[in-house]
């Protein structure tokens, strides 16, 4: 099953390098298309032309963006993943959001079908690349459990916590 990667700066970069080199069969998408077309380039893994695209090619589909503006811009932007076929796809945001967007976030997929798992992380570019992050999620059962194969490859601590925007909020509070 081909995996989608959007937003390859420091960390996005690593936890796909990570991904990767544990055989997760990747896509890549950056709003900076030089960033993806590099990483594409040194791994070997091709690159989409739009978040669109990438969700045609891909069952699940990891978000690392700078905030929720940008979660925003690539989920409903021209060319967004929701202008794409999101039946049975499974968005897994470890983007750091604020708490009130992560339930339109949640609302948005779902209503095309799809599932959205908050899941930010707690760690950076290092423990990325040692798959030594913690993750903290939020959402629906069913998505927790189709992530955490993908989640065990990044993180030595995972918790699930449930609750729509839960995550979110601890991770605030950590921060």
């Amino acid at each position: 099953m081909k995996a989608g990667f959007i937003g390859l700066g420091h960390l996005g970069r690593a936890m796909a390098g990570r991904l990767a080199s544990h055989g997760v069969d990747l896509i890549l998408w950056n709003r900076s298309p030089e960033k993806a077309a590099d990483l594409g380039r040194e791994l070997g893994l091709p690159v989409a032309e739009s978040p669109a695209a990438l969700a045609e090619e891909s069952e699940v589909i990891f978000l690392n963006l700078f905030d929720s503006a940008a979660v925003r811009a690539v989920l409903q932007g021209k060319g967004g993943l929701l202008a794409g076929d999101m039946r049975g796809k499974l968005v897994i945001d470890t983007t750091t959001n604020h708490f009130k967007d992560v339930a339109d976030f949640h609302k948005w997929v779902s209503s095309r079908g799809g599932s959205y798992l908050e899941a930010p992380v707690l760690g950076s570019v290092v423990p990325a690349s040692q798959g030594k992050l913690t993750v903290l999620a939020s959402g629906e059962k069913e998505a927790y459990q189709r992530a955490l194969p993908y989640l065990e490859k990044l993180a030595s601590r995972i918790f699930y916590l449930g609750e729509p925007a839960l995550a979110t909020r601890m991770k605030l509070v950590n921060n």
